[in-house]
């Protein structure tokens, strides 16, 4: 068929799946117009014939090859092109999982034609709440919605889960700055310093954190209301309100699971006589004005167990805290039989504190009345509950200076000179929170060389992905599923699959991939195991050899070390059944052997 006679795709795509079809069509029947028996002999009649076909062939080979490196990138696998039409028939199973892949992306591609992956389709739902009860009779309430939009894709900072380059701070301007904001790289690690750390080093205490004081009763819980924010306006309100209060009470909620790094769903902010609900995922990119209150050295900020919080905030709102007054270090300090913010509000304020909700998804959006009650009382009792503890570890100091408020408050600043740095991923030692030493040593599982092998390889493509799909690695692949895994090694997509129940998504969407890294990872150990096998079988041993030669004015001693080698009867060298090998040299020889002329072509061959 002439090209010009080839429709666009672009503007006629039956048209031209309909040449194409025919295309096939004619070249399938033109190939099969001869019986395969037969290409001998006609080859034999005519030596042109016999160029064409060969040409004809090797050019389809090419072809083949290319379109399946160009599709096995696609589906992220690693194919090895064919060599021959040997080669095809061998691992043709190859070119099957190719096909399969492309076959699912295609589905999901239609998918999103037909409109059912449209963002009209993806709303959320009602939020749903399942009770999951546990041996304490204490039921935790898991709220959930399905189809909750990800809150990343409308963030202004594009989200980079990339280890090699380095945690970049969001903070611009520093207010009640004692030095100016330094940018000079630290050389080790690439990354900035803290941009509080003189500050905090050298702060001046207000006096009235060491004096005794009335304990300032909170609010009614039951009368009182917080206000959400989730506009600027409602945030530059809420700044003006905020002025002239000398404390002030912080706490987070935090979503990590279909997210890689996570991102703070919520702030919640208490003074003395008003709570504020503030929605972080809108106002994301403006809390960076909250450092004129939290970076003031005469405004004490009060959380609880503060490790996370701190970093939160200057992972996603360039937010850090001097003058920080954490409440679980008291709790040490006085020696109480519990450190929970759950007991400091049944102690000090007789609340008893609701944990049925701490696996609700801070996502949804609007948040349930029950959510945001919950997340309210963890800041509204907090100023009381400081007053109270700051009383005590005044009265129980040994010093007029109240050494044990100033103890509390180095731990404290300890926790705010916390920086933000991603989590680098070490493959070959499996070091770090997330590597794979830690849960090989916490699951205890007895591992041969090809499952251990095959458990790196796979904890490594989880990281991997999760990073790139930002999702979590629990995920990606629970451990559980990974460790089946591990356990039957499957080395085709439907066994991934079966592995795994239910399969996760990226699992099912990867298990092609999957199953030739479990593949290339048991190859792997295998011919590791094989070459240090050889090494311990090969014992080395030197023998001493004297030898004596007749000279005209005497004899010669001559000495000599004689390096032997030692091996097993058994050892057979395994290239000897490399039939791919016996192939290439017997082929090899055949070409020198052959003759260059013949009785009925002449010398044309």
């Amino acid at each position: 068929m002439a090209s010009q006679d080839i429709p666009d795709p672009i503007k006629d795509f039956k048209g031209y799946q309909g040449s194409l079809f025919k295309s096939l069509v004619a070249a399938t029947a033109a190939a099969n117009s001869i019986p395969v028996e037969e290409w001998g002999f006609f080859r034999s009649l005519d030596r042109q014939f016999a160029k064409d076909v060969d040409q004809a062939g090797a050019s389809s080979l090419a072809i083949g090859n290319a379109l399946l490196q160009q599709c096995a990138v696609d589906c992220g696998l690693t194919v090895k092109s064919f060599d021959d039409i040997d080669d095809v028939v061998e691992r043709y199973g190859a070119a099957t999982d190719v096909c399969d892949g492309l076959l699912e992306k295609a589905d999901h591609c239609l998918d999103e034609i037909s409109g059912k992956h449209t963002p009209e389709n993806f709303k959320q739902d009602n939020p749903e709440v399942t009770q999951i009860a546990t041996k304490d009779k204490l039921e935790y309430k898991f709220l959930h919605a399905n189809n909750v939009v990800r809150p990343q894709m409308k963030f202004k900072d594009p989200v980079n889960n990339s280890s090699s380059v380095p945690f970049e701070r969001k903070i611009k301007y520093k207010p009640h700055a004692l030095v100016p904001l330094d940018s000079t790289i630290v050389a080790e690690d690439k990354s900035l310093p803290h941009p509080y750390e003189y500050e905090i080093e050298h702060i001046e205490y207000p006096k009235s954190m060491f004096t005794v004081t009335e304990p300032e009763m909170y609010k009614p819980y039951d009368t009182t209301s917080p206000t959400w924010v989730d506009t600027e306006e409602a945030l530059l309100d809420m700044m003006k309100r905020l002025e002239g209060h000398q404390e002030l009470a912080v706490d987070l909620e935090h979503h990590n699971y279909r997210s890689y790094q996570g991102f703070t769903c919520l702030m919640q902010l208490s003074t003395r006589d008003q709570d504020f609900v503030i929605d972080t995922l809108e106002l994301r990119d403006k809390l960076w004005m909250l450092n004129e209150y939290f970076a003031n050295p005469e405004i004490v900020k009060v959380l609880h167990g503060a490790d996370s919080d701190i970093v939160w905030l200057q992972r996603d709102f360039g937010l850090y805290i001097v003058n920080l007054f954490d409440t679980y270090f008291p709790t040490k300090v006085l020696d109480f039989p519990h450190h929970s913010l759950a007991y400091l509000l049944k102690t000090y304020c007789n609340f008893d504190a609701d944990k049925k909700y701490q696996l609700a998804d801070w996502r949804i959006r609007p948040l349930p009345q029950e959510m945001l009650e919950y997340a309210r009382s963890d800041t509204h009792f907090l100023l009381y509950i400081y007053d109270r503890l700051r009383n005590e570890l005044l009265e129980k100091s040994t010093s007029e200076d109240g050494n044990l408020v100033k103890i509390c408050l180095q731990r404290s600043n300890e926790v705010a000179l916390q920086k933000y740095e991603k989590e680098v991923y070490d493959a070959e030692n499996g070091l770090g929170p997330g590597g794979w030493k830690n849960m090989l040593i916490k699951w205890k599982y007895a591992m041969n060389p090809q499952q251990l092998a095959v458990f790196k390889a796979l904890h490594s493509w989880r990281d991997h992905t999760a990073r790139d799909e930002d999702e979590s690695w629990r995920y990606v692949l629970p451990n559980h599923m990974l460790m089946a895994l591990v356990e039957r090694m499957p080395l085709d997509s439907s066994g991934v699959i079966g592995c795994c129940n239910p399969c996760p998504t990226l699992v099912r969407m990867n298990a092609q991939a999957i199953a030739y890294t479990i593949q290339q990872a048991k190859m792997n150990a295998l011919q590791t195991t094989k070459e240090q096998g050889f090494k311990e079988e090969t014992a080395e041993s030197t023998k001493i050899e004297t030898s004596t030669t007749a000279a005209k004015n005497g004899s010669v001693t001559t000495t000599m070390q004689v390096q032997q080698v030692k091996r097993n009867a058994s050892d057979v060298d395994p290239s000897l059944f490399d039939l791919k090998k016996v192939k290439k040299i017997r082929t090899e020889t055949a070409a020198k052997l052959e003759k260059k002329t013949s009785a009925l072509f002449g010398s044309c061959l």
